[in-house]
């Protein structure tokens, strides 16, 4: 436990915040259950510039529950977002905050976990929200669209949310 709580609500100094982020991504694939119908990488798909100024790239090759990580990148400006493809985890990058309803309606087949860190994220049904809360990176979620994607999210992510279920 004490690991855990460590990983989250981590200093925006001296770690910048694209390395503290990157971490985010990875550290939320840990708590996500993995049914054995998944199989092969576990596939992370930035949309956008590159926001993380490589601090991601650390984690490709990584394994999470026996599966290997891999990073896409896509260029929001290019082609290729036109047809969404398989993955696990999908973050949009503020430079494709205009795509982002439309990205996300793309790629909710394949029932990815969402991820940007825009205000407007969770309003355009996006899952979690990455913010700045007292110079610690911390996430909102949006508990509906979590609920009814069935994404099988650890309870831990979502108590540890900034903005907690109402009851």
């Amino acid at each position: 436990m004490l690991q855990f709580s460590s990983a989250w609500g981590q200093e925006l100094e001296p770690r910048k915040e694209s390395e503290v982020k990157a971490a985010y991504l990875f550290t939320f694939l840990k708590y996500l259950e993995f049914g054995e119908d998944r199989t092969g990488p576990i596939i992370i798909t930035v949309v956008g510039k590159e926001p993380f100024s490589g601090a991601l790239d650390k984690y490709a090759g990584r394994e999470i529950k026996g599966r290997k990580v891999k990073i896409i990148y896509l260029d929001h400006n290019s082609t290729e977002i036109k047809t969404a493809n398989k993955c696990d985890l999908l973050y949009i990058d503020d430079s494709a905050i205009l795509l982002q309803k439309k990205l996300l309606q793309m790629y909710n087949p394949y029932r990815p976990l969402t991820i940007a860190d825009n205000e407007w994220f969770l309003e355009s049904g996006g899952m979690i929200n990455l913010v700045a809360v007292s110079r610690k990176i911390r996430w909102e979620v949006n508990h509906k669209v979590i609920k009814d994607s069935e994404i099988p999210l650890s309870s831990k992510v979502l108590r540890l949310a900034v903005n907690k279920e109402k009851k």
